[in-house]
């Protein structure tokens, strides 16, 4: 059996209102591709981050039309890693092309968790989430679903991905109704760039509920890697090789707002510098610090990237008031908080009352719900 981590930096937070402790940083399978080489290199990543604690792993069933899952099982099995000791998520949306291979009806959800189970040679999944909300099927029809999984033992718990706060809200009340199991966390975006979800919509859900988050895309499509400039798009990037991944990704994140967001990311660069790291580890540390993150979710086709991103854990727990500030001026793009109506004055921005400044590499970072 794969040994327990020794001596690993590693921070660990609970997935909101839950026992469950998930690392701050975890691994996902999605790929660009899935040739043989790219799956031997992410084997080789998945190996790196799980022994420097990386606890929890990610997955859905449209990545790779089911091959993601399977690369996961595979690592398990090859690895030996302890089931009882990892954290293993799959996400349910769309599992082939038929009229019921996709989308929340009950039908789906169940047989489609089953086949990602399949795939990765698992009795269960720790989290099954709803890859998206599906307006067209009854949500009590979907809650039921997810809960029934709960029950027959084929998950621990539920959650939502890029669900909005309202129908989070809803699906809460339905599960509350009906004597269901409640969704704990959502996976949804969140980076310097794409701050109102976390920081804004989210807010009631963080306090009347605990919710979790397992973000995604803390470097904002690579935008936040410090590789590209205005007009400059370099040879062998993902930009470069995809027009399709260029146009929803860099061409939507700065529509409208060039000469903002990249004036923003040349001020960054200058901080990075400051603190004589990338600009990727200081954008990746600035997510973990906010405790409304349970865990940020990073891919890695190379075992640079991998280091690399471990080093954020260290630039987190190093952070600090004056840092917090000088990004936050540099990035021009706090949310707008509420106005508290019955003091005719504004709440305090989100991020500001989530903060930490006080992370401890190897061990558990306490929340507090705020």
């Amino acid at each position: 059996m794969a040994e327990e981590h020794k001596g690993s930096k590693m921070i660990y937070r609970h997935l909101g209102n839950t026992g469950l402790k998930v690392s701050l940083l975890s691994f996902g399978t999605m790929l660009a591709k899935y040739t043989e080489e790219d799956q031997e290199n992410w084997l080789k990543c998945a190996k790196a981050a799980y022994d420097a604690g990386v606890n929890y792993f990610d997955s859905a069933e449209m990545y790779g039309g089911g091959k993601g899952d399977s690369l996961l099982g595979r690592a398990i099995k090859e690895f030996e890693w302890d089931r009882d000791r990892i954290v293993v998520s799959v996400k349910i949306m769309l599992g082939g092309t038929g009229p019921n291979d996709g989308f929340m009806s009950r039908k789906h959800i169940i047989e489609g968790t089953k086949d990602s189970l399949k795939r990765m040679g698992l009795d269960y999944c720790d989290l099954v989430f709803s890859h998206r909300p599906d307006y067209e099927t009854p949500l009590e029809e979907t809650c039921r679903a997810f809960s029934w999984l709960i029950d027959k033992g084929y998950a621990k718990y539920w959650c939502t991905s890029t669900w909005p706060a309202d129908y989070i809200e809803r699906a809460i009340s339905v599960c509350k109704e009906f004597d269901l199991h409640l969704p704990i966390a959502d996976q949804c975006e969140y980076s310097m760039l794409e701050r109102n979800i976390v920081e804004k919509d989210y807010v009631r859900l963080f306090r009347e509920y605990g919710y979790g988050t397992t973000i995604w895309s803390p470097l904002c499509k690579g935008l936040l890697t410090g590789k590209y400039k205005k007009d400059i798009i370099p040879e062998g990037t993902r930009f470069a090789r995809n027009p399709v991944f260029k146009m929803g990704g860099l061409d939507m994140k700065i529509a409208g707002k060039e000469d903002q967001v990249f004036g923003a990311l040349d001020e960054l660069q200058k901080i990075a510098e400051e603190q004589k790291c990338e600009m990727a580890e200081l954008a990746l540390a600035w997510t973990l610090v906010n405790r409304d993150v349970s865990t940020c979710i990073f891919g890695a086709s190379k075992l640079s990237q991998v280091e690399s991103n471990l080093k954020a854990l260290e630039i987190a727990a190093n952070w600090t008031p004056e840092l917090e500030e000088q990004i936050n001026k540099a990035l021009g793009n706090q949310p707008q908080p509420e106005m508290i109506l019955v003091k005719l004055t504004p709440e305090a921005p989100r991020r500001s009352v989530s903060m930490t400044y006080d992370l401890k590499l190897g061990g558990i970072d306490k929340q507090v719900k705020i």
